[in-house]
């Protein structure tokens, strides 16, 4: 596999990263993921404003190549070769030689770029596909969710507790308040009007949930944006997830509790999957 490691394209094994890198020794990095279909960017500059926006929000300064990142996309995409692929972004504040909580010295950012085969979403295949399996958390993550951050350990470490049934996605909570998954937005539907939760509530302004509110609207489905309590849930007649990877796909249980099914036909979350090529 080819990767981007400050100014270079290197085969993986070939690519070195300094353990002094602030990115592994205080966790300072932000990253972003970009999704292309043969060879077209999903959504780039709606992607690139919040790549900046991380950047700006952690003072991590720009580096040279946001200016040139198209190209080295596209670049990277002709070299590892896959139709449709999804591209990792990940900016580091940089190497530190000697280790201190504050480092006044402005060094260049860290830019390191991978990118993988992106297998086309199951439910465009096949709808009727049994639908995600999820389960409740209470959210234990820190309160600036609004930065795509690397440091992740908050959302995956239950991920890794075997005693825990394995499923698909973690619904976080908070006070009684659904928040999103640990890889995702999540979206609730009861009786043909959209419910998520508004940005307030401790989410990551998921380009895709912006996308998805954008569908909505031009289909002239009723959303709101507000405060989901967690019995909404057991009131929903469909639930599903989104983001860049996984475009919409379907809850069909959390926890013990499964989602009652609904002709197929009338799934809100369906027409808006079917109308992403459209818009």
């Amino acid at each position: 596999m080819w990767v981007y490691l400050n100014g270079e394209f290197l085969d993986s094994a070939e690519a070195k990263i300094s353990p002094l890198d602030r990115g592994f020794t205080f966790g300072e990095g932000v990253y972003e993921v970009i999704t292309s279909y043969d060879k077209n960017f999903f959504l780039f500059y709606e992607h690139l404003d919040r790549l900046k926006s991380s950047l700006e929000k952690t003072f991590i300064p720009y580096p040279k190549e946001l200016s040139n990142l198209e190209n080295i996309l596209s670049d990277l995409h002709d070299k590892n070769g896959f139709s449709n692929q999804s591209f990792y972004i990940q900016i580091t504040r940089g190497v530190q030689e000697f280790r201190s909580h504050q480092d006044n010295i402005l060094k260049a950012p860290t830019v390191f770029i991978t990118s993988q085969n992106l297998e086309l979403n199951p439910y465009r295949i096949n709808p009727e596909k049994k639908g995600l399996r999820a389960r409740l958390e209470e959210d234990i993550r820190w309160a600036r969710c609004d930065i795509k951050t690397t440091g992740l350990i908050g959302n995956v470490l239950s991920l890794h507790d075997q005693t825990k049934d394995e499923v698909d996605e973690i619904l976080f909570h908070k006070n009684g308040i659904i928040h999103e998954g640990s890889k995702s937005n999540v979206f609730f539907v009861k009786e043909n009007i959209v419910y998520t939760p508004s940005l307030k509530h401790n989410i990551l302004p998921g380009v895709t949930r912006a996308y998805v509110i954008r569908l909505l609207k031009k289909n002239k489905i009723t959303l709101f944006e507000d405060s989901i309590p967690l019995d909404f849930i057991y009131k929903s007649d469909e639930i599903w997830l989104t983001s860049s990877t996984k475009e919409i796909q379907p809850v069909e249980s959390i926890g013990d509790y499964k989602i009652p099914k609904k002709n197929s036909d009338l799934l809100i979350w369906r027409r808006i999957l079917e109308s992403f090529d459209d818009s």
